[in-house]
């Protein structure tokens, strides 16, 4: 049967699977963290660039928190309520879409570092081929783990054999299959109802499809792909640490590349969709959490931790020691030591001095601090939120600014609960120090 290319895609994610070798009994594989995503989102980000008509996911093991970490994306949703089998899990998504009439991309869960145009060249392979199923294969130097492809003298692919189930002289074989496949939607719905558990495992698996449709007359074929790194699983944690720092390197050389200068890569740490702006420099040991955005000319580290919701304005600075959450920092505006800033607001040309806490929450829910335009947050500072820091205003070293206690602009207030002063004299030209390259007078006293 050969396949129109306009033939519509569904794309099938095998999600059901408990994860054995992660030894956790309360996050399902597909949900084991991995550079600020769930495992699921990378193989899902691949189904979503080749614009398929659906997109379904079979989900088994605590099936609920899967759904619930994916809510509000257009996935339908099959479950695998006993997971007998990768066939069995084809089948009940098929069953999840009755009426469709196309082909269907099948994926494994556990590959992360699948590049989308390495697919959507299987997929249009597959339908110039006119292939009623193909399945992608790759040539290991060890294929240990991987069901192994069985051919005819002439080449011909006529099966797939698992490696528990596999003879001395198959396990002896190098090209192995890598758990992705295009059938026809149709064919394969009615292969699969014949797919009985004649192996080691007792389960139905998803390979025996394609010597079925062999048998069959059917037309089969397979797809070399180039890059074995493109398929390395995840089964894990040690798996997870490694893929882990090959996602930490690429983006550290796709930082570089975009013009921002990372001076020890190895020991920098940048998750998923960040965006950080051309010359801006990141120190040794930063953690980079996903979402966090970085403007221009900015510098970061040694040792700071920009948690999710961070959002740092052209020329700011975030030194050693400094964990940012839900903060935006205004344009060159400075917190250089040893700080707490969670659900901040601060506005440009601000000093956040060593030791500051924003003290966001009271136990029951979290509270937004706000420091304006041209404050100057003394050293050991606590500001209990919900709180103001008025545009000009100062907190004076030690200071414990109370929950709703705001500073009103050009305010000064210092002790433990922070009370008014008077308003100090402007610093002079003989007891400022100006901030290198920018010509920002600052009071003498620290940062």
């Amino acid at each position: 049967m050969a396949r129109n290319s306009t033939r519509p895609l569904a794309v099938v994610l095998l999600a059901a699977g408990k994860g054995v070798r992660m030894r956790s009994e309360r996050i399902p594989k597909v949900l084991q963290e991995l550079c600020g995503l769930p495992l699921l989102a990378y193989p899902l980000r691949v189904a979503r660039a080749l614009d398929p008509a659906k997109i379904v996911a079979v989900v088994g093991f605590r099936r609920e928190a899967v759904m619930d970490a994916f809510r509000g994306e257009d996935i339908v949703w099959a479950v695998q309520e006993e997971q007998r089998g990768t066939g069995h899990a084809a089948l009940v998504a098929l069953d999840a879409m009755p009426d469709f009439d196309g082909d269907v991309l099948i994926i494994n869960g556990d590959l992360p570092h699948l590049d989308a145009a390495t697919v959507r060249d299987f997929v249009a392979a597959h339908a110039r081929s006119g292939a009623a199923g193909t399945i992608m294969v790759c040539v290991k130097e060890d294929p240990t783990g991987y069901g192994r492809i069985v051919r005819d003298p002439d080449g011909t692919p006529r099966d797939v054999v698992e490696e528990r189930d596999a003879s001395p002289e198959i396990r002896a074989m190098r090209e192995v299959n890598v758990g992705l496949y295009v059938y026809d939607a149709r064919l394969l719905r009615d292969i699969l109802r014949e797919v009985k558990p004649h192996n080691a495992q007792g389960e139905h698996y998803l390979t025996d499809a394609f010597p079925l449709l062999v048998r069959r007359g059917g037309k089969a074929g397979t797809f070399l792909l180039a890059q074995e790194r493109e398929i390395e699983q995840i089964s894990s944690r040690a798996d997870l640490a490694r893929s882990s720092r090959r996602l930490f390197d690429a983006a550290c050389a796709q930082w570089m590349a975009r013009g921002v200068t990372i001076v020890s890569p190895e020991t920098t740490f940048i998750e998923q969709d960040v965006e950080i702006g051309e010359d801006s420099v990141i120190l040794p040991f930063c953690v980079i959490r996903r979402g966090v955005r970085i403007g221009r000319g900015c510098e970061v580290g040694p040792f700071a931790h920009l948690r999710p919701g961070t959002v740092l304005a052209d020329e700011s600075e975030v030194g050693n020691f400094v964990e940012l959450k839900n903060t935006a920092l205004g344009k060159g505006s400075r917190a250089k030591h040893l700080s707490y800033l969670g659900d901040g607001v601060i506005g440009p040309d601000v000093n956040i001095g060593a030791g500051t806490i924003f003290a966001n929450y009271d136990g029951h829910a979290k509270h937004t601090t706000t420091v304006e335009a041209g404050a100057f947050v003394g050293s050991g500072s606590i500001l209990i939120a919900p709180v103001t820091v008025g545009e000009g205003a100062v907190t004076a070293a030690g200071a414990v600014v109370t929950k709703g206690s705001d500073v009103p602009p050009g305010g000064v207030v210092a002790g433990v609960p922070a009370r008014p002063l008077e308003k100090r004299r402007r610093a002079g030209a003989g007891d400022t120090k100006r901030r290198a390259g920018r010509g920002k007078a600052i009071p003498a006293g620290g940062m």
